[in-house]
């Protein structure tokens, strides 16, 4: 008895195994962060920032480029047809044609620069997409837009010459050009 006693008494004392924890982790510890890569990803970051500030600017910028031009090609038609269209060439609408054609002309250059100028700190292989075909429009928006102020001086210069008809009507068609380019760069992101 006195066998079962002690038996009995070993085991109640015995320290009872604790069941394993739960608590594991799977995968190895991260090593500690390079200060290097720190501070090129801290880099990015702020790149990436200024982007979006200037990519947010360029897209007010779009949409203050079409009211402009809008207004530039509408009193420009009316002057066409003033001074062309036998209105009596009474030159009501010029001044409003040439202040809202050289505003809209400075806001399609900073609106333009926006982007240009815009960092772009990640790789982006060329491709066929919305971006690409914006690009391509407002390149053709561009050409156009250089070619309407020359051809808007020269025109201008060619007051009383025969020739001057002929410089506004190219005037005219390209600044139609400018317009529906920057409508269709506008159109293929927004759609």
């Amino acid at each position: 008895m006195l066998a079962l006693a002690l038996a009995i008494s070993l085991l109640q004392g015995a320290p009872q195994e604790q069941p394993p924890s739960e608590d594991f982790e799977l995968l190895p510890k991260e090593a500690a962060p390079d200060p290097a890569a720190l501070q090129r990803q801290k880099e990015l970051e702020a790149k990436l920032s200024l982007r979006r500030r200037m990519l947010q600017l360029h897209q007010l910028g779009g949409f203050l480029t079409l009211g402009s031009m809008s207004l530039a090609v509408i009193f420009g038609q009316l002057d066409y047809m003033d001074k062309y269209g036998g209105r009596g060439d009474t030159g009501n609408f010029h001044q409003w044609h040439r202040w809202t054609a050289y505003g809209s002309a400075a806001i399609f250059a900073a609106t333009g620069a926006l982007a240009v100028f815009a960092p772009s700190p990640l790789e982006k292989p060329l491709r066929l997409d919305t971006a690409t075909l914006h690009k391509a429009a407002m390149a053709t928006a561009t050409a156009a837009m250089a070619a309407e102020v020359v051809l808007g001086i020269v025109t201008g210069s060619r007051e009383g010459r025969l020739s001057q008809r002929d410089f506004a009507l190219a005037h005219q068609i390209i600044g139609y050009t400018a317009l529906v380019a920057t409508f269709a760069g506008f159109t293929v992101l927004t759609f």
